[in-house]
């Protein structure tokens, strides 16, 4: 899970959205992304990540508009996704023990 605590006023950040827009569009695509919204109005922003390598996720994030222009410092939150709804459960973490989900 990614935080993208905002360090300009939301009104800079709405003149750069549809650059992120295409930028998350295309992360969604390539399948990196699962969700992304803003936790509350003219609040911080989240993206839920597909699972992979810490390196992969904070290179991607490089690449965000908002960061590129320092308008908005990523916060990633690991955590290993033991359940979930069945629609998800192919993202859900494998345990040593069995298989996760449900």
């Amino acid at each position: 899970m990614v935080l993208l605590h905002h360090t300009v006023p939301a009104e800079d950040i709405n003149l750069i959205l549809p650059d992120h827009f295409e930028w998350i569009n295309r992360h969604y695509r390539a399948g990196d992304f699962l969700i992304e919204g803003r936790c509350a109005p003219g609040a911080d922003s989240v993206i839920i990540a597909a699972g992979m390598k810490r390196g992969r996720l904070d290179a991607i994030l490089a690449t965000d508009p908002f960061v590129l222009r320092h308008m908005v410092k990523p916060e990633v939150i690991e955590f290993r996704a033991l359940h979930t709804v069945p629609e998800l459960v192919h993202y859900a973490d494998r345990l040593d023990s069995g298989v996760s989900g449900g």
